[in-house]
């Protein structure tokens, strides 16, 4: 099973400063109209993205850390990637019992061994947090490259360089497991000419892919950055054309901004007429 936790683009829906028409309504809505970071959860196992209130998000649909032992990171952005709770996984090797002071804790449990993929940034940050004690955090960090397929402890992937900040490295996914194939597009604009290549490759059983722009369609999708819901469409098209997903395949549109779309109870049913399936906060994808 594939989880959404969180679905807005970086400033959440509603924007966390905004009182306009939408962010209002969505207050006024609750429900799937409120949208926290963007975050996945595949199986209760590897987890896309570990933002700000990934405590919360993950509590909130009945997951916890104490399963995860996979975390793919997308890029160092804090909305996806904020390594200050990984401090919490503090428990030295010679503690036998409940900890004290500061430096000893508060951690009671003993955490699963977690790999983190992710770029040399994210390498850097998450160091910084665990003050450069992987063993004693029972962590390790891959550093990625581009295009290359990486075997963890449930999933294969492939990491391919995303079209959004290139003043650091920014990757989208494609994840193979149990026999199924996914594309996670979050961050990115419309695909650099060299994964569109790659990509046809593949023949997915799930596309989730950003739209952060919304119904924008003066939005430069090409230029490095974030799509709009016309990109989402195109992508959609091209890749029925090429055969790498069917009519019937699942694509979903996550990273929401809430400037250019409005809330979820309408938005929902206008991305439909173009078989294109808007995410919310808690919706699972069986694959």
């Amino acid at each position: 099973m594939f989880t959404f936790l969180g679905t807005s683009a970086g400033e959440q829906y509603p924007g966390v400063f905004c009182n306009c028409g939408n962010c209002s309504k969505a207050r006024e809505l609750g429900g799937r109209n409120i949208r926290r970071n963007s975050s996945a959860i595949l199986g209760n196992h590897t987890l896309l993205d570990f933002g700000p209130a990934i405590a919360n998000q993950l509590d909130a649909f009945g997951h916890s850390f104490l399963t995860i032992d996979t975390l793919l990171v997308t890029h160092a952005h804090e909305d996806h990637f904020f390594p200050w709770y990984l401090r919490w996984r503090l428990f030295p090797e010679d503690q036998t019992t409940n900890p004290q002071g500061y430096e000893k804790g508060p951690t009671f449990t003993k955490p699963l061994p977690l790999t983190i993929y992710g770029s040399e940034r994210v390498r850097e940050l998450t160091l910084q947090a665990i003050k450069h004690d992987e063993k004693n955090h029972h962590l390790e960090v891959v550093v990625l490259e581009p295009w290359k397929q990486y075997t963890a402890k449930h999933v294969r992937f492939v990491p391919l360089v995303a079209n959004h900040d290139f003043r650091q490295d920014c990757y989208n996914f494609v994840i193979e497991y149990q026999g199924k194939a996914m594309l996670y597009a979050v961050d990115t604009a419309w695909f650099l000419p060299e994964a569109m290549e790659f990509l046809k490759g593949y023949t997915f059983d799930l596309v989730v892919m950003e739209g952060t722009f919304g119904f924008n369609e003066q939005h430069d999708y090409k230029a490095p950055g974030h799509c709009n819901f016309l990109a989402n469409r195109k992508a959609r098209e091209w890749m029925l054309e090429e055969n790498m997903i069917q009519a019937s395949t699942p694509f979903v549109i996550t990273h929401t901004g809430p400037h250019h779309a409005p809330p979820h109870d309408e938005c929902e049913g206008l991305l439909a007429k173009w078989d294109l399936k808007l995410a919310y906060d808690g919706m699972q994808v069986k694959l």
